[in-house]
């Protein structure tokens, strides 16, 4: 496992949702993340821009727009480096299966949130991305060697 501490970004536009999420980071471990907050999508789609946080948490609504929205258009922008985990209010198999297709590395129902799970979501998805940046850097090392075996 990589360790922290971790930056995230939680989009949620509602401030209970927010210290929920921040009490339950918390309790997890208060050292090893730190959770930042953008209220509205432009803030946070601003803040996605900057690329500089390890795992975002998108809310499903986010004001009239939503963070299926936002993770879309985090993917056309030429993906992204750290990982997003969508959260909504309600279970719904097709958002979550639509967010899974667009990007996601995991989709968590609010009600069902506890510590643990949101650890395990946050680890397995920085994992996963660990590991895909690993396998892309052999691939492309390998296509280097070949290439230069060529000439």
């Amino acid at each position: 496992m990589i360790e922290g501490p971790y930056k995230v970004l939680l989009v949620d536009d509602d401030e209970d949702d927010y210290l929920l999420t921040r009490e339950l980071l918390q309790d997890i471990d208060p050292q090893r993340y730190h959770l930042e907050w953008a209220v509205t999508y432009e803030a946070g789609w601003e803040a996605i821009q900057r690329r500089a946080h390890d795992v975002y948490l998108l809310d499903y609504r986010i004001g009239a727009r939503t963070g299926l929205e936002l993770l879309r258009e985090a993917m056309a922008a030429g993906g992204h480096a750290a990982p997003f985990i969508m959260l909504t209010g309600q279970g719904d198999r097709e958002v979550d299966l639509e967010a899974m297709r667009t990007g996601a590395a995991d989709y968590l129902v609010k009600a069902e949130l506890k510590g643990d799970a949101l650890e395990r979501a946050i680890r397995y998805a920085l994992e996963r991305k660990h590991a895909e940046d690993a396998l892309r850097q052999r691939t492309e090392d390998l296509q280097r060697s070949n290439a230069e075996l060529e000439h």
